[in-house]
């Protein structure tokens, strides 16, 4: 499998944490924190696939292409 040119992005006004995304994301790079309940997703572990934004009900995912992600860029 290969990463795709995007990286999927939470808005953090946007998330509910309801963690439909997480059980959604194959590569692991969905994170849950309790301190504020929402979800964070790992740009150096996300292979933008983009399941995670297509099960998220509040559209509160978007993907951005990955050389203009610090962390993500040149990271195939």
């Amino acid at each position: 499998m290969f990463r795709a040119e995007w990286v999927a992005a939470v808005s953090m006004d946007a998330c509910n944490g309801c963690r439909l995304c997480m059980r959604q994301c194959q590569y692991g790079a969905i994170r849950y924190s309790s301190n504020n309940k929402k979800v964070s997703i790992d740009p150096t572990a996300c292979y933008g696939c983009g399941v995670c934004r297509a099960s998220c009900n509040k559209n509160a995912i978007t993907l951005s292409p990955r050389e203009l992600v610090t962390g993500a860029a040149g990271v195939w």
